[in-house]
């Protein structure tokens, strides 16, 4: 049976002999009334039960002076603690904190929560007091080391937080299991995307009609249904530079003149492209959006294009408003913004006309779909590592929340 109050004394190098009277409270917690050369005081040795720290503490906070609640409890309101260290003459304030027993730390570690409070004012500790209470807490640490109920010091601190830390570890643990299950439907998903562009690359391409060089004469209107005229199209390249595209060239008219570029909307990450996109220009790479004869509408020089995700709701004035950019920047005037969202979505109409516009899809999928398996197979490789390694995780914590509700 060990004792739960004794004496003991211990000789310090450039101190003295110090006499202890070391009593062990409640919650691990251990006194350490000393008693030395220009020494007097208390000190509270606290095992510190931290969240995500070791289940049983290895590491102990320093109470200067006793009292109930925690160190930090009177740091604002600037009041002593009862019996609380004098040394040379000035009375220690505050606690030093994540000292390891086993292993105490050298000079200058008091911390900054350690403080002279004069008149309600805290001041710094000078060199000398630094000195004197670095060797005690050192000497006071290790002296606990060797307490022959240390073990059960520790396990009552660690009790006493163990539901509040059991909690804190089921939260992270349940956070990285709703991770890990939203990582396996990403995973299944890559999957399917896998499995989809391999068939892509697979299929047999479907064949193209070639470029009709014939006139067309093609009615638009504006976003009210009133009627802007015709415009006059031919086809200069199908399928050619950029997959699946058609380049209109426009002409016959002063109001609109040069080439546009028709495809499906390839910046949306679907396997088979969906949607639309027409670039003002004859586009011949899609891995540049500077583009060749740009088209004039009412004598303005027009750059970009226009994306649109879903090809059933384009109309002839729908939709109603398109992008029109000037090649020297800005927005262009509203009626030639009027005029080129008529073209765009005409173009836009004639190119999803086409009897081999499937053909056209499946030409710009089978283009980007090697790139895109690439990618998707990095992205399941790493999803796979990123899931077991949350599994992993999460694993810990639960582990780690059974030991503290064994603690209770």
């Amino acid at each position: 049976m060990y004792p739960h109050d004794f004496h003991d004394t211990l000789d310090l190098p450039d101190v003295g002999r110090v006499s202890l009277h070391i009593t062990t409270l409640d919650q691990g917690r251990v006194r350490y009334a000393v008693r030395g050369p220009h020494v007097r005081g208390s000190f509270v040795l606290i095992p510190e039960a931290l969240a995500d720290g070791s289940v049983l503490p290895s590491t102990v906070t320093v109470q200067y002076g006793t009292g109930e609640g925690s160190p930090s409890a009177l740091l604002y309101q600037r009041v002593h603690r009862p019996d609380e260290p004098v040394i040379f003459n000035a009375r220690l304030h505050g606690w030093t904190n994540h000292i390891n027993p086993d292993s105490p730390p050298g000079g200058y570690f008091l911390g900054p929560y350690a403080h002279l409070l004069r008149n309600g004012v805290y001041r710094p500790v000078t060199d000398g007091v630094r000195r004197r209470s670095e060797t005690l807490l050192r000497a006071i640490a290790q002296h606990w080391a060797r307490l022959p109920h240390r073990r059960e010091l520790i396990t009552s601190a660690a009790r006493c937080k163990a539901a509040e830390l059991a909690g804190h570890e089921a939260g992270k643990a349940a956070a990285l299991e709703e991770e890990a299950a939203a990582l396996a439907i990403r995973r299944k998903q890559a999957q399917r995307r896998v499995n989809v562009l391999n068939g892509i690359i697979r299929r047999r391409p479907l064949p193209i009609r070639a470029a009709d060089p014939a006139p067309v004469r093609l009615p638009i209107s504006d976003a009210e249904g009133r009627s802007l005229g015709l415009i006059t199209v031919r086809e200069i390249s199908v399928n050619a530079e950029v997959a699946g595209s058609v380049v209109y060239e426009v002409s016959g008219t002063s109001r609109v003149h040069g080439r546009f570029t028709v495809e499906r909307n390839r910046m949306r990450p679907q396997p088979m492209p969906e949607g639309i996109h027409v670039a003002y220009g004859h586009a011949r790479s899609r891995f540049t959006y500077e583009h060749e004869q740009l088209p004039s509408v009412n004598g303005v020089t027009l750059s970009g294009g226009w994306d649109h995700d879903n090809c059933a709701d384009i109309t002839a004035t729908t939709p109603a408003e398109l992008p029109a950019q000037m090649s020297v920047g800005g927005s262009a005037p509203p009626a030639t913004q009027r005029r080129a969202s008529a073209v765009l979505r005409a173009l836009a109409l004639r190119y999803l006309a086409r009897p081999d516009a499937e053909a056209l899809r499946l030409a710009a999928a089978k283009e980007y779909a090697p790139g895109q398996l690439g990618a998707t197979r990095l992205e399941l490789r790493d999803m796979r590592t990123r899931q077991r390694e949350v599994e992993r995780q999460a694993a810990r914590h639960r582990h780690r929340e059974m030991q503290y509700r064994a603690l209770l």
